[in-house]
This record gives structure tokens, C-alpha cells and sequence, in this order.
């Protein structure tokens, strides 16, 4: 690859890592809100671009939103297909890069969904969550009942990962150089947040699973219905309120990693 293009990829790479906290900040800061009583909403990705597009500019920014999404997408299929961590091609390589392609097709849906959102033509209705449709889908096919709970287990797998890089703070890996005076804090953002993506990937996952095995679509749900589980839990509303100023700290060190990863493409 050209070294030209080289840099140019790499740096679209860094302006997506900032685009992808920015969602993770707005979801966190609309949840807590709501988790302490001062407004706010336990919100999904969707709900923090409509919050965005009511704002001065809002169609604008979340265009910029978008763009950068779609350049953290680019940088995930860029990881599968090119093998830029040099991962081999190993049964646990493949299924790294197949991760990161998954990767990319979900944050490029979700940079269409705040193009949509930017452009005033997204469909507002909600007859169900994009979860309950897809369980709806499936169970309508052969195995399907099978399917989706493979893929629920697969997700509360990837909750079980997050949680495994909370505890070990192997995410500090991802990035290089830091300010000696700001790793501290940064490692703890960086543990709260991983720990925080976790937990709602497992109940996401556990809801998949459940409605699967019920079959009973309604019971399937996403993000938002992950912050419902848990302030409906003893203790919900604090719980709830942890969680979400995690997924702040999340958002933070993907700032972080848009600064001082090592991003190349070699």
C-alpha cells in the first residue's frame, strides 16, 4: 500500500477510535442521568444521536459523527483482511479477524443510523428492538432456536472477554507512550469501562439466550434493555448509575487510543 494511502488509513483509523468514544460518552452520560434522578434516559445508541441532533448544528455534527464511524468500521475490516496485528492464521487468529469484520459491520450500521438520524429520514417508530427482530427471523427458519442461542452465548463470551481485560488491564497494551502522570488515571478509566461493556454484553447475551429458548422474541433486547435489567435488580438505580459512568470511562480511553495506539498498516 502506498505509504500515502498508508497515512491516510491510519489516521481515519484514529478519528474513528474518537468517533466510537464520543457514542460510548453520550450513552453513558444519558443513562446516568437518568440512573441519579437529573434528567436524562437509560438511552441505546439511537436515542444519544436524536439527543445529538436536537443540539445547535445537530445535523452537522452527527454527519461528522457518522464519517468517523464509518472510518472505525473501515479500520476493522482493514484489521481482518489484512492481518495487521500479524495474528496467522490459526483457528483463535480467524476468529479474532472474523470478530473485527463483525466489528465493522456494526459500527457501519450504526454510522448509517446517525446519517439517517443527521438527515431527518430515519423511521422513528419502534415496533421492537433490532434484537427482537432478529430472534423473530430466525426461529422462523430450520435451527434457527440453535442459531440464536449460539449467538447469544458468542456475545456474553465477548462480555466475558471485556470483563477478562478489566481485570488483567491487558487493554493497557493498546496503547503506547502515555504521560507517565495520566496512566494511573487512565488505567482506571480504561478498567471501569471494559468491566461496564461487559456486563451489559452478558446480560444482552443472556436475554438473546432466553428468548431464544422461550422462544418468545419480546424478551430479547439491547443495550437499553440491558440498563433496564439492571436497575430493576436489587440496588438497580446505583448499579445502573456505575455502570454507565463506566461506559464513560469507556468512551475516554477510546479517546486514548485515538491519541496513542499503534495504529499502521505495514
Amino acid at each position: 500500500m502506498p505509504s500515502q494511502k498508508k497515512k491516510w488509513v491510519e489516521r481515519y483509523a484514529k478519528v474513528g477510535y474518537a468517533a466510537k468514544g464520543i457514542v460510548y460518552i453520550l450513552v453513558g452520560a444519558l443513562t446516568a442521568m437518568a440512573a441519579i434522578g437529573i434528567g436524562g434516559q437509560k438511552a441505546s445508541n439511537t436515542d444519544a444521536f436524536l439527543q445529538l441532533k436536537r443540539l445547535p448544528g445537530g445535523g452537522f455534527l452527527l454527519g461528522l459523527l457518522a464519517a468517523g464511524l464509518i472510518g472505525y468500521s473501515l479500520w476493522r475490516f482493514t484489521q481482518a483482511i489484512l492481518d495487521t496485528e500479524d495474528k496467522g492464521a490459526s483457528t483463535k487468529a480467524i476468529g479474532k479477524r472474523a470478530a473485527y469484520a463483525f466489528s465493522g459491520f456494526i459500527y457501519g450500521s450504526l454510522a448509517v443510523v446517525a446519517f439517517k438520524i443527521g438527515l431527518g429520514s430515519a423511521n422513528n417508530k419502534k415496533d421492537g428492538s433490532r434484537e427482537e427482530m432478529v430472534i423473530t427471523e430466525l426461529l422462523q427458519k430450520p435451527f434457527g432456536k440453535w442459531l440464536a442461542i449460539a449467538i447469544g452465548l458468542l456475545t456474553i463470551g465477548n462480555g466475558l472477554y471485556q470483563l477478562k481485560k478489566a481485570i488483567t488491564k491487558s487493554f493497557m497494551k493498546e496503547v503506547k507512550n502515555l504521560p507517565p502522570q495520566s496512566y494511573h488515571f487512565l488505567e482506571k478509566s480504561g478498567r471501569a469501562g471494559f468491566a461496564s461493556r461487559g456486563i451489559v454484553f452478558c446480560i444482552i447475551g443472556y436475554l438473546f439466550v432466553s428468548a431464544a429458548w422461550h422462544q418468545n422474541p419480546k424478551e430479547a433486547e439491547g443495550t437499553k434493555g440491558a440498563f433496564t435489567f439492571l436497575q430493576t435488580s436489587p440496588f438497580g438505580s446505583w448499579i445502573l448509575a456505575a455502570v454507565s459512568v463506566g461506559l464513560i470511562g469507556y468512551g475516554i480511553f477510546m479517546f486514548v487510543q485515538a491519541k496513542y495506539s499503534d495504529i499502521s498498516i505495514d
